[in-house]
């Protein structure tokens, strides 16, 4: 079977439709265009009769007016073909075989045109909109992506000067000028900057999974995260916060809700939407609490630990609580981390306590300053990946002074008693 290349990138295959035999005895001809093994079909506007057509050359046999006809329709095909093909690739750095059969057809200008970074960006948002209506995707998720959204729409209006911007005109220089637009025009910090520019190349990726682009610019631009230091509690801290006895109800409400989610490690959205169904009386008897996360919808199942069972006992009947089937009463996150600066000072903590340090202090000063494997830690923060829970999770130096004492010991135990009497000679 022979395939015409018209010119390096674009082949055209003239086929037979044998599937559509025709009362008179003659099938249509196809015509397949081919780009980057991507293939798109038309026809020629003629039908021949099987005898008379040659599979292999792609042409019609004989010298009879019919043939005539038929070959002159192909080579002029062939021709406007690649003429078309010339022209698109003068308006766009890659050119489908859908464009240009949709060209060659005489489709408007704007039936082949590129889709749009927008339009790509809101087909996402709207698969993601579907899966937060069959509670697969969180609220918060999407609400991020939409930030995104306005993100991307507010760059290409101030540094193109444009509604949108063609997949096909996006360059590896966009990812560039996006971040520092977000990080020098707008203010915004690192690895917030980052986390935008993750969910446009996830957006271009889709482009490039649906035909849209041919490969994505900007896939091997670097996001690179910058891990900032984490402000935690240290076990003197903790116990100072535990035994301080606060007489104004709010702030010891907010306390109590901190300090519960130290001993889980629960985020603060977690933890305001825990019920006491949440709790239960788990495989080894004892009580755990077990819920999927709103952030990744993975399971974080928890055994309770003393402190975190007395804290729920303390709100049992509460009336909040009650009306709200709620285990904790807390309050908004805006509230809270303001009454968590006011209750840091009460307690003589010099820290920056936020909703998220105490998820920090579970996974340092908690679990892994006491010994628990990382891979234990990683499941109790309900991490998808233990990459995530090694960014979490800072050794904290009172850990690493009790591996090395062990470690100190250990080989003095070792060291013949010679060495060690030179040594301390020495």
């Amino acid at each position: 079977m022979c395939v015409m290349k018209v010119n390096e990138k674009l082949s055209v295959l003239m086929i037979l439709e044998k599937s559509k035999l025709s009362k008179d005895g003659k099938m249509p001809i196809t015509i397949r265009l081919t780009v980057d093994s991507k293939r798109s079909e038309l026809s020629l506007g003629q039908k021949i009769a099987p005898d008379l057509w040659n599979q292999e050359g792609g042409f019609a046999i004989g010298n009879s007016k019919d043939s005539r006809s038929i070959n002159a329709a192909i080579d002029k095909a062939k021709t406007k073909l690649r003429q078309h093909y010339d022209l698109l690739e003068l308006q766009h750095p890659y050119v489908s075989s859908a464009m240009v059969k949709e060209s060659y057809q005489g489709k408007p200008k704007e039936e082949v045109k590129s889709k749009t970074l927008l339009e790509a960006t809101s087909f996402v948002l709207e698969r993601m909109e579907k899966k937060v209506e069959r509670q697969k995707c969180a609220k918060g998720t999407l609400t991020k992506w939409k930030t995104t959204e306005n993100k991307v729409t507010a760059f290409i209006s101030d540094v193109y000067k444009q509604k949108d911007l063609p997949l096909d005109q996006l360059k590896y220089s966009f990812a560039e000028d996006f971040v520092d637009y977000l990080m020098l025009d707008k203010g915004i910090e690192t690895n917030t900057a980052m986390k935008y520019l993750k969910n446009i190349k996830h957006v271009v990726k889709t482009a490039v999974e649906r035909d849209w682009l041919t490969k994505s610019p900007i896939a091997s631009y670097p996001c690179s995260y910058v891990h900032p230091d984490r402000d935690i509690l240290d076990q003197s801290e903790i116990l100072a916060m535990y035994n301080k006895d606060i007489t104004i109800q709010r702030l010891r409400e907010v306390r109590d809700a901190y300090l519960f989610m130290c001993f889980t490690g629960y985020a603060y959205k977690d933890a305001s939407m825990l019920t006491p169904d949440h709790v239960m009386n788990y495989f080894d008897g004892e009580e755990w609490i077990v819920k999927n996360r709103e952030k990744t919808w993975c399971r974080e199942n928890v055994p309770l630990l003393p402190i975190a069972k007395q804290i729920i006992e303390r709100y049992k009947n509460d009336p909040y609580c009650l009306a709200n089937n709620l285990l904790l009463p807390i309050n908004s996150n805006q509230k809270y981390n303001a009454y968590l600066k006011e209750l840091a000072d009460i307690c003589g903590i010099n820290k920056n306590l936020t909703t998220h340090t105490a998820r920090h202090t579970f996974a340092t000063t908690v679990t892994l300053a006491n010994g628990v494997p990382l891979e234990t830690v990683s499941a109790l923060l309900g991490h998808k990946s233990i990459k995530t829970t090694q960014i979490y999770a800072k050794i904290v130096a009172t850990k690493v002074s009790m591996d090395m004492g062990r470690l100190k010991q250990k080989l003095i135990l070792q060291m013949p008693q010679s060495l060690l009497e030179k040594s301390f000679a020495a």
